[in-house]
């Protein structure tokens, strides 16, 4: 059964594969992300802040993994940049691809947001 709009199903193509090309399953893990996502995202970007880089390997880590599923490329494939950063102690490196990187996963999580047609909820982030 097609639940996705066509623009959402030419974004999420290879997302849509991933999960045996079952619509309906994608929107049910974009419920997850659309939870989830944003807590996530806002925990790693104050550990970055604090320079806290075990916590930052782990939050880093774990969004990577939720966001995965729908992105393998920019800018899920960034994360991994902050979680080497920080495995290797550097802070500053870490601190600069997550300001940039930032707005991006934003923008991303709100698309998985409305996805999960979730579009009415607060913004993703604060």
């Amino acid at each position: 059964m097609k639940v996705l709009s066509s623009e959402q199903r030419e974004r999420f193509a290879d997302a849509i594969a991933r999960v045996g090309h079952d619509e309906e399953l994608l929107v049910m893990l974009s419920r997850m992300v659309a939870e989830d996502g944003p807590v996530l995202l806002s925990s790693l970007r104050d550990k970055v802040a604090a320079a806290d880089l075990t916590a930052v390997v782990e939050a880093g880590h774990s969004l990577k993994g939720m966001l995965s599923t729908y992105e393998t490329g920019s800018p899920v494939a960034e994360l991994q940049l902050i979680i080497d950063a920080a495995r290797s102690g550097d802070d500053e490196v870490a601190k600069r691809i997550m300001e940039k990187q930032y707005p991006l996963l934003v923008r991303f999580i709100t698309e998985l947001q409305q996805l999960a047609g979730c579009a009415a909820q607060e913004p993703a982030v604060i």
